[in-house]
C-alpha cells in the first residue's frame, strides 16, 4: 500500500486488533489508503482503487459521492452488508462494513442472554423469599383448617336443622372467615406465580408510579410481617418511561427487599420504607429509602461487585443485576446515605412525555 499518511497510525492498529472491518481512501484521487485484514476477508480481495472496490460491493457507489456521512446496504454477491462511512475535511473517507446476518444473530443472542438474566434473577429472589413466603401462606391455611375443623365438629355434635338461629349464624361466620383465609393464600400464590413467569423482554410505555404501587402490593405480606411502615410519595399523574415492565418490577422489588433486609435489626416502630418518584427534566428519578444501619465504607467498595455480599445468606448479584437492568434502559443507579439513618438508592430512567405516547 506504500507510504501513506494513515499507514502505521495507532488508531488503525487498534481497529486491526479489534478485527473491525474497515477501510479508508482519499476522496480526491480514489486510491485505497488502508484496509483491515477483516475487511479484505469480507470483500474477498485487497483492492487498491475505490473503483475496483465498488465493482466488488454493489451499492457502494453512494459512499464515493459528496455526502459527508451515510449508511447503506451493499452486497458482496448475495451477501448483504451494512455499510457506514464518514468523509473527513482532509478528503479521507472511512468505511466500515458489518455482516447483517451476524448482527441479527448477535442481537438475538443478546435478547436471549437478557431474558435468561431476568429469569435467573427472579428465581433467586423467590428463593430468598421462600422461607418467609411458606410461613405467610401457612398462616391463612392453618387458620382456615382450624375454622373448618371446628365447623365439622359442631355439625357432628348438632345437625344444622337442629341448631338455633344464633348457632347457625356462628357456623356461617366461621365458614366465611375460612373462605377469606383460603382466598388470601390463593392471592399470595397467584402474585408470586405471575412474578416468576418468564417472558420475552420488550419495551413499551410503562407508568412507573403505578408499577411502584404494584410492587408494594407484591411485598405487603412481608412488610406487614416485619412491622415496616411504608410511605409512598408519588404524584397522582402517571410517570411514563419506555421500558420492559417486568425488568423494572424486578429492579424495584430487589431494591425494596434490600431495604427490608437492612431494617431487620431495627426495633419495632423504627422501620420505615419510603418510595419517592418525580420527573427530573428529561428523566424520572425513583428513590427507595430505608431507616436501617446504612452502608459502611468497606461495604461500599464492593457494593456492585458480583458474588460479594454483606448478608450471611446473600448471593451478591442482586445489586449487580439491578444496575444492569437500569443501564439497559439508558439509566443510572446510585446510592446516598440519609441524613438521619439508613440508605437511599436512586434509579434515573429516561422520561416519556405525553406527546411521545402512542394514541390510545
Amino acid at each position: 500500500m506504500g507510504a501513506d499518511p494513515l499507514h502505521g497510525a495507532w488508531p488503525l492498529q487498534v481497529l486491526q486488533a479489534l478485527e473491525v472491518s474497515a477501510a479508508a481512501w482519499h476522496h480526491g484521487h480514489g486510491g485505497v489508503l488502508w484496509r483491515s485484514a477483516t475487511f479484505e476477508a469480507m470483500v474477498g480481495g485487497a483492492d487498491t482503487r475505490v473503483e475496483d472496490l465498488c465493482l466488488r460491493l454493489a451499492g457502494l457507489t453512494a459512499a464515493c459521492g459528496d455526502t459527508p456521512a451515510g449508511a447503506a446496504v451493499v452486497h458482496r454477491g448475495d451477501r448483504p452488508l451494512e455499510a457506514t462511512w464518514t468523509r473527513h475535511p482532509d478528503g479521507v473517507v472511512v468505511l466500515r462494513l458489518q455482516d447483517r446476518a451476524a448482527l441479527a444473530q448477535a442481537t438475538q443472542r443478546h435478547l436471549e442472554d437478557r431474558e435468561q438474566l431476568l429469569f435467573t434473577s427472579r428465581l433467586l429472589s423467590i428463593g430468598e423469599m421462600a422461607t418467609t413466603l411458606a410461613h405467610e401462606i401457612n398462616q391463612p391455611i392453618g387458620a382456615a383448617a382450624n375454622l373448618l375443623r371446628g365447623s365439622v365438629m359442631r355439625l357432628q355434635r348438632e345437625p344444622v336443622d337442629c341448631m338455633g338461629t344464633e348457632a347457625r349464624a356462628g357456623l356461617l361466620q366461621a365458614l366465611q372467615r375460612a373462605t377469606e383465609q383460603v382466598l388470601f393464600a390463593s392471592r399470595v400464590i397467584a402474585r408470586i406465580r405471575e412474578y416468576t413467569h418468564s417472558h420475552t423482554p420488550k419495551r413499551q410505555p410503562v407508568d412507573v408510579a403505578a408499577l411502584l404501587r404494584a410492587c408494594v402490593s407484591l411485598l405487603d405480606w412481608e412488610t406487614e410481617r416485619e412491622s415496616i411502615a411504608v410511605e409512598i410519595d408519588l404524584p397522582a399523574e402517571p410517570l411514563w418511561t419506555q421500558a420492559d415492565e417486568v425488568m423494572l418490577q424486578q429492579l424495584f422489588v430487589n431494591l425494596m427487599r434490600n431495604a427490608i433486609d437492612a431494617m431487620r435489626a431495627n426495633a419495632i416502630g423504627t422501620r420505615h420504607l419510603r418510595l419517592h418518584a418525580r420527573p427530573e427534566g428529561p428523566q424520572l428519578e425513583v428513590t427507595v429509602s430505608d431507616s436501617g444501619s446504612g452502608i459502611s465504607e468497606q461495604a461500599e467498595k464492593t457494593l456492585f461487585v458480583p458474588f460479594v455480599s454483606s448478608k450471611p445468606t446473600g448471593t451478591g448479584i442482586g445489586l449487580n443485576i439491578c444496575r444492569s437492568f437500569v443501564e439497559l434502559h439508558q439509566g443510572r443507579l446510585w446510592f446516598t446515605r440519609n441524613d438521619t439513618a439508613g440508605t437511599s438508592f436512586h434509579a434515573a430512567l429516561p422520561r416519556m412525555v405525553p406527546t411521545d405516547l402512542p394514541p390510545a
